[in-house]
C-alpha cells in the first residue's frame, strides 16, 4: 500500500515539475502564438486533471476570492444558456471565449510556489522585451510579419496593452533593482517612445499614462507626486500640439465633440463607430436590465435593434456593455465584483506584487472601457495568465520578483 502510495505521488510531483515548464511556456507563446497558447491551456487543464489538483479547487476559491469571482462570472455565462433566443453556435462560441476566466483559479494553482512564478515572470519579462525589439525592427524595415500595416507582431490594441504594462514593470525594477537601473530605464524610455510614436495605440497609450500615475502614487511623496503629475501633463499638452504622431488622439477628441453634438454625426472613424455601438448596447440593456438577452445573444440583438445602420458589429469594444447585453445587471454586478475583489486583495499582497496587481487591474478597467478584453483570444488570456500570477502570491511570504533581474 505504501509503494503504490510512494508511486503515485512521485507521479503527481513529476507531473506538477512539468507544469512548471508548461506554464512558463503558457506565459510567453501568449505573446506570439495563438495556436501554441491554446495547445498549453489545454495540456494545462489536463495536467490539472491528471496531478488531482482539482481535488483543491475549494480551498483554492476559499483562499484567493479572486478566482472565485472570476469562476461566478464564468457560471453567469453558462446559466445565460438557459435563457434567450441566440443561436446554438453563437451561445456555445461565447462560452468558449470566455473560458479564460475558469482557467484563473487552475493557473493559480500552479503558480502557488515561487519558483513556478519565477519563471513565469522570466517568461513574461523574456517575451516583452522580444514584442518591443520586433517592433522596433519592423519600424526600421528589417522585418514585415503584420499584415495590417502596423509595426507589431499582434494588433496595435494588444501591442499597447503588453508594452504599457511592461513600461510600468521596469519602472518598479528601475526603483528597485540598483544593480540592472539602467537596463530598466532604458527599457522604460524604449517602451514610451514605442507607445506615442512607432505604435499610436490609443489603449496602450492611455493605459501607459495612468500607470505613470499610479507609479507615482505607489512610490512618491505627494509633493513628487504633484511634480510628476504636472512632468506628465506638459509632456503630453507638448504631444498633442506639436507632433504629428497625435493624430489618432485628436481624432478621438474630434468624434467625441461631434457625438455630443445634439444631432450626433456620424463619422466612419473607429471612435465614431464605437460611440454607434454603445449607444445601441445602451438601448439593449434597457429592454432586458435584470438578466439580459442570454449568453451568445449580443450579436443577433445588436442585428435587430441596429437595422439599417452602416455598421453592424458583433462586438460593442467595451466589455461591461458587452456583459451587460448577455446578462444584464446581475451579470454586471458580478464582473464589477471580480474587479473590485482584486482592488481590495491586491493590498494584501506582498509590496511588489501588491503595486503589480494595482496596475494590471487600472490596465484591465481601461481596456474593459474600450474593448473586450475577455471575449478577445490574446487579451484574455494574457489578463487571465497575468492576474493569476499577481495574486497566486497571495498570503505568501516569497519575494520574488526581487530576484528577477
Amino acid at each position: 500500500m505504501n509503494i503504490n502510495n510512494n508511486l503515485v505521488y512521485k507521479m503527481q510531483l513529476q507531473l506538477l515539475n512539468f507544469g512548471r515548464v508548461l506554464i512558463a511556456l503558457f506565459i510567453f507563446s501568449i505573446y506570439f502564438s495563438t495556436s501554441l497558447a491554446v495547445i498549453c491551456s489545454a495540456m494545462l487543464g489536463l495536467l490539472w486533471l491528471l496531478s488531482a489538483q482539482f481535488m483543491d479547487l475549494p480551498a483554492v476559491l476559499k483562499k484567493y476570492p479572486v478566482a472565485l469571482w472570476a469562476l461566478l462570472l464564468y457560471g453567469c455565462f453558462i446559466v445565460g444558456l438557459s435563457y434567450g433566443n441566440a443561436p446554438d453556435s453563437d451561445a456555445f462560441s461565447m462560452v468558449s471565449k470566455y473560458r479564460e476566466l475558469f482557467f484563473i483559479p487552475i493557473l493559480i494553482s500552479f503558480l502557488i510556489t515561487a519558483r513556478n512564478r519565477y519563471w513565469a515572470w522570466r517568461m513574461f519579462m523574456a517575451a516583452s522585451v522580444i514584442t518591443l525589439l520586433i517592433s522596433y525592427l519592423m519600424n526600421f524595415g528589417v522585418l514585415n510579419t503584420n499584415e495590417l500595416g502596423d509595426p507589431s507582431f499582434k494588433s496595435r490594441i494588444t501591442h499597447g496593452i503588453f508594452i504599457a504594462f511592461f513600461a510600468f514593470f521596469c519602472a518598479h525594477r528601475f526603483y528597485e533593482d540598483k544593480r540592472y537601473a539602467k537596463l530598466y530605464l532604458t527599457l522604460f524610455i524604449l517602451c514610451i517612445y514605442n507607445l506615442f510614436f512607432v505604435i499610436e495605440g490609443r489603449t496602450g497609450q492611455l493605459i501607459v499614462v495612468g500607470l505613470i500615475l499610479l507609479f507615482t502614487l505607489q512610490r512618491l511623496t505627494i509633493k513628487e507626486c504633484l511634480l510628476a503629475t504636472l512632468i506628465v501633463a506638459v509632456l503630453l499638452a507638448l504631444f498633442l500640439n506639436f507632433s504629428d504622431k497625435a493624430g489618432r488622439i485628436n481624432e478621438g477628441v474630434a468624434n467625441t465633440q461631434a457625438f455630443l453634438q445634439p444631432v450626433p454625426e456620424q463619422t466612419e472613424s473607429s471612435m465614431g463607430q464605437r460611440y454607434t455601438f454603445w449607444k445601441y448596447s445602451l438601448k439593449l440593456i434597457a429592454e432586458k436590465p435584470l438578466l439580459g438577452h442570454g449568453t451568445g445573444s449580443f450579436s443577433k440583438e445588436y442585428q435587430r435593434i441596429a437595422a439599417g445602420e452602416p455598421f453592424i458589429t458583433k462586438n460593442p469594444h467595451n466589455e461591461f456593455l458587452m456583459i451587460g447585453v448577455q446578462l444584464g445587471l446581475l451579470g454586471l454586478l458580478v464582473y464589477l465584483g471580480f474587479l473590485a475583489s482584486q482592488f481590495y486583495y491586491a493590498g494584501k499582497l506582498p509590496d511588489q506584487e501588491k503595486w503589480l496587481a494595482q496596475g494590471l487591474l487600472m490596465s484591465l478597467v481601461i481596456t474593459s472601457l474600450f474593448n473586450t478584453p475577455f471575449f478577445d483570444h490574446t487579451e484574455g488570456h494574457w489578463y487571465a495568465g497575468m492576474i493569476a500570477l499577481c495574486f497566486a502570491a497571495l498570503g505568501s511570504d516569497d519575494k520574488v520578483i526581487a530576484n528577477h533581474a
